[in-house]
C-alpha cells in the first residue's frame, strides 16, 4: 500500500530519542512451528494464526518470556470456515454482512465477503465481546487485528468506487471498535495489546482518531523511503506498550528496519505461515 500522499501531522508523530535495536518478529499462521524455539524468549513477539493459538508451542514462547498475539479479521468473513475456531468467531459462519450495493455483497479478498463493522453494529458488539472474553482467558498477551485500519486496500474491495457515505461508515466502524476495546482494556487489563494490520490515515483525519486507541500497527512489506520512515514514528496510544511492527521485503530490508527509529519488532516473511529464520 503505498502512503505517500497521505497528510502528516505533526502532533502525532513520536518524539523519538536513539534508535534502538528491534526485537524479533514472527507470524506463525500454519501448523509447522518451523523456527519457533527462537522467539521464546522476552522481547520476541509471536502472532498466531487463525487455527493454531491454542498450541502448547505458544504457551511455550511466553513462559519463554515472549509476548504472544491472537491473530483475527474481524473484516473478511470466510465462506468456508477453515477450522472450529474460525467457525466460532464467525457466529457458525453467521457473521453480519455489510450491506449490499445493488444487490451485490462487497468483498475483499477472494472467497470471503465484507462482514458489517458499522458503529454499533451486532457484529462489531460481538467482536468486542470475544476480546473482552481473551481479556478474562488470559491465554494470550493482545489481540493482531488484520485489515481494521481507515480504509480497505485490496483490488476486489474497488475501495475507490465506494460512495462518500459508505466510505466515511466502514472507517468510522473501525474507530469505534477500536475506541470500545480499548475502553474494556483499560477497565480490565490495561496491559493488553490490540495492534492492528492496517494505516489509520486514508489522505483525510477521519480515521486518525483509530491511532489513540491501539498500541501499534504493522507496516506490511513497506519500501523504505521517508514517507514509511516517518509513519513508522508515530504516537499510538498511551498505556505504555507502543508496538511498530514490520514485516520487510528482504533479508537486507529487515537490517536497516531493525534500526530505525520507532520500529519495535521485525520480521523477514515472504509467507506467513512461518518465519523464514
Amino acid at each position: 500500500m503505498s502512503i505517500r500522499s497521505f497528510r502528516w501531522i505533526p502532533w502525532l508523530l513520536l518524539v523519538a530519542s536513539a534508535a534502538q535495536a528491534a526485537e524479533p518478529l514472527g507470524l506463525f499462521y500454519d501448523n509447522s512451528f518451523v523456527n519457533m524455539e527462537a522467539y521464546q524468549r522476552p522481547g520476541a513477539m509471536l502472532i498466531t494464526g487463525n487455527c493454531n493459538p491454542q498450541a502448547p508451542q505458544f504457551a511455550a514462547a511466553r513462559a519463554g518470556g515472549a509476548e504472544v498475539l491472537r491473530y483475527l479479521n474481524p473484516i473478511d468473513v470466510y465462506d468456508h470456515m477453515p477450522c472450529k475456531l474460525t467457525a466460532d468467531f464467525f457466529e457458525g459462519g453467521n457473521a453480519p454482512l455489510w450491506p449490499a450495493v445493488q444487490g451485490r455483497q462487497r468483498i475483499n479478498y477472494k472467497k470471503t465477503h465484507l462482514a458489517d463493522i458499522r458503529a454499533n453494529s451486532p457484529w462489531s458488539d460481538h467482536v468486542v465481546a470475544y476480546v473482552e472474553q481473551l481479556m478474562r482467558e488470559g491465554s494470550v498477551d493482545g489481540v493482531f487485528l488484520d485489515v481494521v485500519g481507515a480504509r480497505l486496500w485490496g483490488d476486489l474491495a474497488q475501495w475507490k468506487q465506494w460512495s462518500p457515505a459508505e466510505r466515511d461508515a466502514w472507517t468510522l466502524g473501525c474507530v469505534d471498535l477500536v475506541r470500545r476495546i480499548d475502553e474494556r482494556r483499560r477497565a480490565m487489563n490495561p496491559k493488553f495489546i490490540v495492534v492492528t494490520n492496517n494505516l489509520w490515515d486514508r489522505g483525510d483525519t477521519l480515521g486518525l482518531e483509530g491511532e489513540r486507541h491501539v498500541d501499534g500497527i504493522m507496516l506490511e512489506h513497506p519500501r523504505i523511503d521517508r514517507a514509511h520512515e516517518e509513519y513508522a514514528q508515530r504516537a499510538y496510544g498511551d498505556l505504555g506498550h507502543r508496538r511498530l511492527l514490520v514485516i520487510a521485503r528482504t533479508e537486507e530490508d529487515a537490517e536497516v528496519w531493525d534500526k530505525l527509529p520507532g520500529v519495535t519488532h521485525v520480521s523477514h516473511q515472504q509467507k506467513y505461515d512461518h518465519p523464514d529464520q
